[in-house]
């Protein structure tokens, strides 16, 4: 009983006109398409340059054995040299670095770029 009630409501407001104005329905499609294309060309080059010099020295003087000092009673001194020895060395050196850099960089990054697009739109309704 329900169902046929419901079913009976419903076909009446289907079945009656509009009143208010006259209805409208909307249909509409859309679509797009874009191509985007690049090309990138590269050309670099690049030049460096170093120079350096340097110089570098170093002494040492090495003392191995003792040396004593006695003074007498008369006011003068002794000097005493025990096993002593001195050692020097010494050593130098000089140079120079020199460098030179050439570096070319080439070449080309090409792409491409598809968008597609597809809309559907459609309403009704009473105006």
């Amino acid at each position: 009983m329900k169902k046929v009630l419901s079913l009976a409501i419903l076909a009446t407001f289907l079945a009656t006109p509009a009143f208010a104005g006259e209805t409208f329905v909307g249909s509409q499609d859309s679509w797009s398409n874009s191509v985007t294309k690049s090309n990138l060309m590269l050309d670099s080059k690049t030049f460096s340059q170093r120079d350096e010099k340097y110089s570098s020295w170093a002494d040492k003087v090495d003392v191995d054995g003792d040396i004593n000092i006695s003074d007498e009673l008369d006011g003068s001194s002794t000097l005493f040299f025990d096993k002593f020895t001195i050692y020097s060395a010494d050593s130098e050196l000089r140079g120079k670095y020199s460098e030179t850099n050439w570096t070319t960089l080439g070449g080309s990054i090409e792409t491409t770029t598809n968008t597609y697009t597809d809309a559907h739109e459609t309403s009704a309704g009473v105006r």
